[in-house]
């Protein structure tokens, strides 16, 4: 393996995370199509959460007490629990049953109100109007850009802003950036990047960024590789190589023992924009 890893790409404004459709189709389906229940609950126990601050800059666009937040691409729950423990009405969407299954699972309980959809960004199928906040965690790159701005505006209220958060490894530190390279992640840290938002429908794009770090094992690292798009998608030989790779650089290479707290900097990136 390479000893010095090439930076990652940078992308312009004009460029989204995942430039080609063919593999964004590809690579998100794979979380409807190659994952199970069990796996599900395996992304949400090892996926990062978000920063209370982030949650807080989320929901502090709008004044409306309680709001009403339409969460694009749900996933497992993790942003829909903080925005629901908040006291928001949350209307999650996401197409992936076993997601799904396990978003309701988590989700019970919470203060806020759940309203549960199984459709997609694109095509969400609720009425105009009725979003005080829209928000995507770790989900905008997924999809269909000239599709879901469209959608995001017409179910947007008077006043309302669109919000994109995202945790991403810190690469800044060299040994994160070969993790990730490894990893084939695709939740990179960018330097300047922003969405491309269609000003027919958005205004200026604000970005705020929050670094910080979680403790995790060299063997919960592994497992949080068996979460990512990139292995859902990979064939047996692929995964087997890639759990080879990691086995080697976490203990062999920077010498980490079994159970071992290792500190995993991200940076949470946050882009509002209001809606015209």
């Amino acid at each position: 393996m390479s000893e010095t890893p090439n930076r990652p790409k940078q992308r312009t404004d004009a460029e989204s995370i995942i430039t080609d459709a063919q593999r964004r189709r590809r690579l998100g389906a794979s979380f409807a199509v190659d994952q199970s229940v069990i796996e599900a609950r395996e992304y949400d126990a090892v996926r990062p959460r978000y920063p209370e601050a982030t949650v807080e800059q989320i929901l502090g666009l709008t004044q409306t007490r309680p709001p009403t937040v339409v969460e694009l691409g749900a996933g497992s729950g993790i942003l829909t629990r903080e925005l629901l423990a908040r006291g928001a009405e949350v209307h999650a969407v996401e197409p992936s049953e076993p997601m799904s299954t396990v978003l309701a699972e988590t989700a019970a309980g919470l203060k806020g109100t759940l309203h549960l959809h199984r459709t997609s960004a694109e095509q969400t199928g609720l009425p105009d109007g009725v979003a005080d906040v829209v928000v995507a965690g770790q989900a905008w790159h997924w999809f269909d850009p000239e599709t879901v701005q469209p959608e995001v505006a017409r179910i947007a209220a008077e006043g309302a802003s669109l919000a994109i958060a995202g945790n991403f490894l810190n690469t800044e530190h060299e040994w994160v950036h070969r993790l990730a390279r490894i990893l084939r992640a695709g939740d990179v840290y960018r330097p300047g990047w922003q969405p491309p938002l269609d000003q027919r429908y958005f205004g200026p794009v604000e970005t705020n960024e929050q670094r910080w770090s979680r403790p995790v094992t060299p063997e919960e690292i592994i497992r949080l590789a068996a979460t990512l798009s990139s292995w859902l998608a990979a064939d047996d030989a692929e995964r087997a190589t890639r759990r080879d790779n990691l086995t080697w650089y976490l203990y062999e290479h920077l010498g980490h023992a079994p159970g071992e707290q290792i500190e995993l900097p991200y940076i949470t990136v946050l882009h509002t924009a209001p809606l015209r």
